[in-house]
């Protein structure tokens, strides 16, 4: 019975993780302002957006710092922490990528279960370690902007995606 609830678990995550995929293709929108860095675009920024099923606040600070008001110290915390932290980001996005091709690899090549299972559990551990780092960015801005700022990126953020939404996909 085990085995057949995690044969249901992967396949219902890669259901959606296929959605997913199509659906997170969109470009990302206005550049970024003065001070922060531009928002990733193009392929990079449709990998990061298919391995992270958390927010990306980072990308909302960065279109709309101006807006948020931001003064130099904060500008300068939330880019220390994005120069520390993107870099793994970005290794954790290319293992989910690679272990994906594999588990894909492996199946068309007739490999076990065992096999299976094994690059599954690596793949939902990688994102589960995506998850967790992007828990801690969100804890570390809220700490640097507070509460109120934190509110209004939420609010902007949720106006990207509603927005983004309703643009066509092009397919």
């Amino acid at each position: 019975m085990k085995k057949y609830a995690f044969w249901a678990l992967l396949a219902v995550f890669l259901v959606f993780a296929g959605a997913s995929w199509a659906e997170q293709t969109a470009p990302a929108g206005k550049p970024a302002g003065q001070g922060m860095q531009k928002v990733p675009s193009g392929k990079t920024l449709a990998l990061i957006r298919h391995a992270n099923p958390m927010p990306n606040l980072m990308m909302t600070v960065m279109r709309h710092q101006a807006e948020l008001g931001l003064s130099e110290e904060q500008k300068k915390a939330l880019m220390d922490w994005h120069k520390q932290m993107h870099p793994q980001m970005l290794k954790m996005v290319k293992m989910v990528a690679d272990l994906e091709q594999q588990i894909h690899d492996a199946a068309l090549a007739g490999a076990s279960g065992a096999v299976l299972q094994d690059l599954a559990m690596q793949l939902f551990n990688v994102r589960g370690a995506i998850i967790k780092q992007k828990l801690a960015c969100r804890n570390n801005m809220a700490r640097v902007l507070g509460m109120e700022k934190m509110k209004k990126v939420i609010e902007l953020y949720r106006k990207d995606q509603a927005a983004a939404s309703r643009q066509p996909t092009g397919v």
